[in-house]
């Protein structure tokens, strides 16, 4: 009986971390509380709609903040292969970051990019076919929070807090219920007196 409980109990313990390592799947960008709003650009005359977004939602200074592209063919939503796009990051009237001639072979590009102090920046991306016939140029808005006390970042905290919390919890009980059948099997090995 105590060995069907404890498969129970192993059993759900490995359901919810099998749960918590689940991600969705989006078609274009994956959006997740992590992730910032999809901003969207739309060029009718060339058919073409660039989707942007970037991860985390609240970039923090001086770490990695992942830039996400999709471009896509605007009636159908499919991808647009074998593109070339130059993009360029500013703040006020000064250029952050340039990068140029980037291949895009399946329609998505991802970028990482280090923010350096906070405020308002803006994504310029120019996109052109492999023969360099120009397709779009779109412009996106990033916002690097004020941290007045470095890097720290309440959600991403407590985002990580939960599973590791849940991790513990489920070791605790784990550790318990081993502690209890070995008490339980100590208990009916000794002799009674009668």
């Amino acid at each position: 009986m105590p060995n069907n409980k404890l498969l129970l109990f192993f059993l759900l313990t490995s359901s919810t971390f099998l749960c918590l390592a689940i991600e969705s799947a989006y078609a274009h960008i994956p959006q997740d509380n992590k992730t910032s709003p999809i901003q969207e650009w739309k060029d009718q005359q060339n058919n073409i709609k660039i989707q942007f977004s970037y991860s985390p939602d609240k970039p923090l200074l001086y770490n990695t903040t992942d830039l996400k592209f999709s471009m896509q063919d605007l009636k159908t939503g499919n991808h647009i292969k074998d593109l070339i796009t130059s993009i360029t990051i500013i703040k006020g009237d000064k250029i952050f970051f340039r990068s140029n001639n980037v291949a895009i072979q399946d329609g998505d590009l991802s970028l990482k990019v280090k923010f350096l102090e906070d405020g308002n920046y803006q994504v310029i991306s120019q996109v052109r076919s492999k023969d360099n016939f120009a397709m779009a140029l779109a412009s996106f808005n990033i916002l690097v929070p004020l941290q007045p006390f470095g890097k720290f970042d309440a959600n991403y905290l407590t985002s990580s807090l939960i599973p590791a919390g849940l991790v513990a919890i489920s070791l605790s009980a784990l550790v318990i219920a081993l502690v209890i059948i070995s008490r339980k099997r100590e208990k009916a090995k000794r002799p009674t007196n009668r």
